[in-house]
């Protein structure tokens, strides 16, 4: 079973700079392979050079990499190579029918990179784990970060910022074995209607109390995050009338 975490991080004022150059690079590639699909997709069938030709569903970004974009290599290779890995992703969500088309990515609001672990490590030190990101061409350091539980060491994460916090998140393989629809039915099948639906609860989200349960249960939020969801609302309000 899959298990994500989400950690707040704090690095420093040299990392974060490094880090939104990342960010910046990695969005760059991703909004490169929307703009170069969408351009085979417009043309393919009104320019001879073209005829014949599909838009192409790769992860090649090298074509991008020219003596207009030389911040590209100011980045670790793998940076880029994820933006087009992630539009690839994208582009086969939208053929399995589960979204649309990769659209272009904004730099407003929330921003992340997905580092693999050619520039990540977890290194053990005696209260838990030292996060150390980057390469020895392009190094950012030990990144500071807490983690309030238990966690595995992850084969990627994204590294993100919103509302001028940073996160760390990744998602990791608990070992525990998920059940099969097979087995859910089998064992579902023994028990008779009365005692399923003894069983179950319908949930109903609202706007004032934020989820009710059909058996009478009542779930809100905490006193934490009732002060901080007026907080945001507080800051949304401000900004909209700014």
């Amino acid at each position: 079973m899959q298990i994500g975490n989400r950690f707040r991080c704090y690095p420093t004022p040299a990392q974060e700079q490094t880090l939104l150059q990342w960010i910046g690079c990695q969005r760059n590639i991703y909004n490169a392979k929307v703009r170069e699909d969408r351009y085979f997709r417009c043309f393919a069938r009104k320019s001879l050079q073209h005829v014949g030709q599909y838009a192409p569903i790769d992860q090649k970004y090298g074509q991008f990499k020219t003596e207009l974009t030389p911040y590209l290599d100011e980045v670790p290779s793998v940076v880029l190579r994820n933006g087009a890995v992630l539009w690839k992703q994208a582009y086969g969500r939208y053929f399995s029918n589960l979204g649309g088309r990769p659209t272009i990515h904004k730099r407003h609001s929330k921003q992340s990179v997905w580092l693999t672990s050619e520039v990540f490590k977890f290194v053990p030190v005696a209260e838990g784990y030292e996060l150390h990101v980057g390469i020895k061409k392009f190094p950012v350091g030990v990144l500071a970060f807490k983690a309030h539980r238990d966690y595995k060491i992850p084969a990627s994460l994204h590294i993100s910022i919103h509302a001028r916090r940073w996160y760390v998140s990744f998602n990791y393989d608990d070992g525990i074995q998920e059940p099969s629809d097979k087995e859910i039915a089998n064992w579902l099948i023994q028990f008779d209607e009365a005692e399923l639906r003894k069983m179950t609860a319908g949930l109903d989200r609202g706007v004032n109390l934020p989820l009710a349960g059909s058996d009478g249960q009542k779930f809100g939020f905490s006193k934490v995050q009732d002060k901080r969801l007026l907080a945001q609302e507080r800051h949304k309000k401000r900004w909209q009338r700014r």
